[in-house]
């Protein structure tokens, strides 16, 4: 009997594929989770897609090159995760694509769920962000109902964060969602100047940032622009990436002053409500050590992984295996 969903996640940080198994019959079960690396010229070519506008799949071949990728990369992680696992035990897939273009009237991913669906026989469930525009939201953030699900009690005030490439903040007041929203910047303007700077994909750790210093008038440049935006929001990679004060004579302070931005733009959505009585993390940048000292300096609490009830990195996936379950995207059943 088919109880399982399976989610998937690549996120606006570009650099891999994370997939859990998720038994949701019994209150929540993490079954099985992988993470696949895709190739290392997909993140700065998905990055150069995003600068240049594309909104189509036929706007440049690109976009068609990183879409094959995505298809090829997701199917192989899929039948990584169920090789101790029957197939038929699966009751549908949740698969995002990769966000190209996000706005108020149309979302656009790349990744062919028809193609996923029809390599592994199993329906898919995809179209997320679209479905929830028609529906009267915004298509971003996605995962509250899952935080509200995973995390909330009923007697605590909370805040989840996501610290992808974007930011994106969940306020749970006890079983009620206070807030949710896209709050700025996570790791994408970080990783941008990593790998133009250092020709490194990310600073791990946050060690290129910890030696930097911050750049208050640039700091301050950056926050004007983000604090015109008001919660909630989805916001659009392309804005951030755009920014033209992103240049530096020492990227080491560009760095830190990028992670200070990515800090204050998580605290000033903390700071738009009572204080919550536990802080939350997950997403790459949980594990930028230099960026949690940050926010622990700006907001005066400490956050805490969310690796007691289930790893930080595989949150997201685990998200998608929900709303799949919840069959909040459109589906479509594999061809014979």
């Amino acid at each position: 009997m088919s109880k399982y969903f399976i989610g998937l996640m690549t996120g606006t940080s570009a650099d891999s594929i994370d997939g859990c198994v998720v038994d949701f019959s019994n209150d929540f079960e993490l079954i099985q989770s992988k993470s696949k690396n895709l190739e290392e010229s997909y993140k700065p070519r998905y990055e150069e897609a995003i600068k240049k506008g594309f909104k189509n799949k036929n706007d440049d071949k690109i976009v068609l090159e990183l879409e094959e990728i995505l298809n090829k990369n997701s199917v192989e992680l899929i039948k990584d995760l169920l090789e101790e696992i029957d197939s038929s035990s699966i009751s549908g897939i949740g698969f995002p694509g990769q966000t190209m273009f996000h706005d108020a009237q149309r979302s656009y991913q790349i990744g062919c769920a028809q193609f996923i669906a029809d390599q592994v026989g199993i329906k898919v469930i995809h179209d997320f962000r679209n479905y929830d525009m028609q529906k009267g939201g915004l298509g971003a953030p996605l995962i509250p109902e899952f935080h509200k699900y995973l995390f909330a009690e009923s007697d605590k005030r909370k805040v989840i964060f996501n610290i992808g490439g974007i930011s994106n903040g969940t306020y749970l007041d006890g079983d009620n969602i206070r807030a949710a929203s896209d709050v700025g910047p996570g790791n994408c303007l970080i990783d941008l100047v990593a790998m133009r700077d250092f020709g490194v994909s990310y600073d791990e750790g946050g060690k290129i940032a910890a030696k930097g210093q911050i750049d208050q008038i640039l700091l301050n440049s950056l926050l004007d622009k983000i604090r015109t935006k008001s919660y909630p929001r989805a916001d659009d990679k392309s804005f951030y990436y755009n920014l033209n004060e992103l240049k530096s004579d020492k990227p080491e302070d560009l760095l830190a002053t990028l992670c200070e931005l990515t800090a204050l733009c998580i605290a000033d959505f903390c700071n738009s409500f009572d204080m919550p009585e536990e802080m939350l993390l997950h997403g790459g940048g949980a594990r930028n050590n230099f960026l949690i000292e940050r926010l622990d300096k700006n907001i005066g609490s400490s956050f805490k992984l969310t690796d007691h009830i289930i790893s930080s990195k595989f949150v997201e996936s685990a998200a998608f295996a929900y709303l799949a379950f919840l069959e909040r995207g459109l589906l479509v059943e594999p061809r014979q």
